[in-house]
């Protein structure tokens, strides 16, 4: 929501300069379609245009607004937490549970993953 925040308030304070003087007209126009579909664009999907663009093109789901939320820009290259295992020895193996086994003692626990 940052991002949406800043590119309507970077709306809001070019409309309070001459553009028209540094710029063509067609060029403002154009820059300024882009401001708004890319602010309609995070407020609906999360995702500016090019970051739908490279997500098309790698195939991975990126954002910058993960980025901005400290985590990875795209979901596929965030590592997988390490699922957590309760380890029991048994007859002749060892078997491993989600959950501890509330049948055992907790000093028969031989590893946790």
């Amino acid at each position: 929501m940052r991002i949406a925040a800043v590119l309507i308030f970077g709306l809001m304070v070019s409309a309070c300069t001459d553009m028209k003087s540094l710029l063509p007209a067609h060029v403002v126009s154009k820059v300024v379609n882009f401001s708004i579909l890319s602010s309609a664009s995070v407020m609906a999907t999360d995702k500016t245009i090019p970051d739908h663009i490279t997500s098309y093109s790698t195939g991975k789901d990126c954002s910058t607004v993960r980025t901005e939320q400290g985590r990875t820009y795209c979901r596929e290259d965030e590592p997988n937490p390490m699922p957590v295992a309760y380890c029991y020895r048994t007859l002749a193996d060892v078997s491993c549970y989600a959950e501890p086994d509330p049948a055992r003692q907790p000093g028969e626990v031989i590893g946790n993953l």
